[in-house]
């Protein structure tokens, strides 16, 4: 009540232009349609419209947090369980995904030479890198390269190496956890595609694995 009688002492108090002012803005702000309450046929807009929500580049932020979250992961697992090749496990965002490269140096292979037999080495570098890549949904994709070293038998090219290689590091992956009906595609590029310049650079033998968008 005390509320109410303010209310009307402060409208009292109005000179009678401003109650004019007052009565008409109450007549045409409203939240019906019309110029009277009245007269509603309908809601109105509100002022500045709906927010429109692109879910388009509300998909892509998404996608770019799970690379930062799926990098950083990686990252971390290198440092703690793989520091022993961690010049060799190079991991970095393209706009494909997550690129991982797993590079071959001379003191320290992941393979036997020559064949697609995994060493101790490259065995702890998949398990440990499947480790982290079964804890997400994203497919991915297998490369082979090679450099361009040549090994004897004209039946046996650098291909069928990068293609084998390819192939074991899916094996190794699957058994370490992964599963397989998230592995996209495995593929050799031979010495196509070299990391180095130099195409007999130890680091273009190597195994690529592309984390793919979801």
């Amino acid at each position: 009540m005390m509320a109410l009688f303010l209310v009307l002492w402060l409208v009292a108090m109005l000179s009678i232009d401003t109650k004019k002012a007052v009565a008409e803005y109450f007549r045409s702000h409203t939240v019906f349609k019309g110029t009277e309450a009245g007269g509603a046929t309908g809601f109105s807009t509100m002022i500045g419209g709906p927010v429109k929500i692109d879910a388009e580049e509300g998909g892509m932020k998404s996608r770019d947090k799970r690379f930062e979250i799926i990098t950083a992961k990686l990252n971390e697992i290198v440092e703690e369980k793989l520091h022993k090749y961690r010049e060799q496990v190079l991991i970095f965002t393209t706009s494909e995904g997550v690129r991982l490269e797993l590079t071959e140096r001379s003191f320290n292979p992941m393979f036997e030479s020559g064949n697609a037999n995994l060493l101790p080495g490259g065995q702890e570098v998949l398990s440990t890198i499947a480790s982290v890549l079964s804890e997400f949904p994203n497919t991915v994709t297998i490369e082979g390269h090679t450099d361009r070293s040549k090994y004897p038998g004209a039946n046996y090219t650098n291909w069928e190496l990068a293609a084998d290689r390819a192939n074991m590091a899916r094996r190794q992956l699957v058994q370490s956890g992964f599963d397989s009906s998230k592995i996209s595609k495995v593929t050799s590029y031979a010495d196509a595609v070299p990391l180095k310049g130099d195409p007999y650079d130890p680091s273009n033998r190597r195994v690529s694995i592309l984390v793919e968008p979801d």
